[in-house]
């Protein structure tokens, strides 16, 4: 069963596994010790140590709850959406899960509806033409995450190349905002780790007096440089 484990680390890896593979591959774990617990129950050595797995799992996996985020990232990625938890959740936890998403769009994300506030013609109107425009039918206001959800999902692709394009930024200028940042959260903190070891190779005791600002560019451009991006060779 240790390969389920090592296949779950290979999952949640490296610099493209994010934070909407964590529920995904703990609930594979899960699954797979349910099994173990079934197959090793009369073995009076594997048995109990599945079963400690299972519980302390069962546990981390508790505690996600505590932030919606989770579960956003799943449904910001455009070829899944709530695909994955409507077909793997019970009913009730659907229903709390797109009631914690909506509330961290609204809360965080959303921005408070402006009226357009129509700037004063060159030329006055008539009292028919003012007639007409209030008896006209006016555009409906969308919500960006309401129209997401309701488009269809995307043949499968690269989700932070998707909502960085153009196309997307400009259909949902907010809701993309939200998505590439749930999107750059790491699924494990070795990445983190990564950048404050490689902090504490660019502070040197000949250099203790770098601010903030020149820091944060300087790994910025290293971590640009290993991923080579055109930009840091060119520049």
């Amino acid at each position: 069963h240790l390969r389920f484990f090592h296949q779950a680390t290979l999952a949640t890896e490296g610099h493209a596994a994010t934070l909407e593979r964590v529920l995904s591959t703990m609930e594979f774990l899960l699954k797979q010790l349910e099994t173990g617990k079934l197959e090793y129950s009369n073995d009076s050595y594997i048995g109990p140590c599945i079963n400690s797995a299972w519980s302390k799992l069962d546990k981390y996996y508790g505690l996600t709850e505590r932030s919606s985020v989770y579960i956003a990232t799943m449904v910001l990625i455009p070829f899944q959406k709530w695909t994955w938890i409507e077909d793997n959740w019970a009913p009730d936890w659907i229903r709390t899960a797109k009631a914690s998403v909506q509330d961290l769009w609204d809360s965080q994300y959303k921005p408070p509806y402006q009226p357009v506030i129509p700037t004063k013609p060159k030329q006055e109107k008539t009292e028919h033409q003012i007639w007409i425009e209030q008896k006209r039918r006016q555009p409906p206001i969308i919500d960006e995450y309401i129209k997401y959800c309701q488009a269809s999902i995307t043949p499968e692709c690269d989700s932070k190349a998707w909502w960085m394009e153009p196309a997307q930024r400009a259909t949902y200028p907010n809701l993309a905002i939200m998505a590439l940042d749930m999107l750059s959260i790491p699924a494990m903190s070795d990445e983190p780790e990564r950048l404050f070891s490689g902090a504490g190779v660019t502070i040197t005791e000949r250099r203790n007096r770098l601010g903030v600002e020149s820091i944060e560019a300087l790994e910025c451009l290293k971590s640009w440089n290993r991923g080579g991006i055109p930009w840091a060779d060119e520049n």
